[in-house]
């Protein structure tokens, strides 16, 4: 499974995030360019990633 989830760099969205990797899934995180969402995905490991993105 893999989870996509808007403004998860921070907030609601990142503990969304965490929550979905501690149950084995994999997350994409969408969130703004300017964001923290590369480093909050390097330090939540392999099964995350971070895509640049402006809903």
């Amino acid at each position: 499974m893999v989870g996509l989830v808007t403004g998860g760099a921070s907030g609601l969205g990142r503990a969304t995030v965490e929550r979905l990797i501690s149950q084995g899934a994999s997350a994409v995180i969408l969130d703004l360019p300017s964001s923290d969402g590369h480093k909050v995905a390097a330090a939540l490991g392999d099964r995350c990633a971070f895509a640049p993105t402006d809903v």
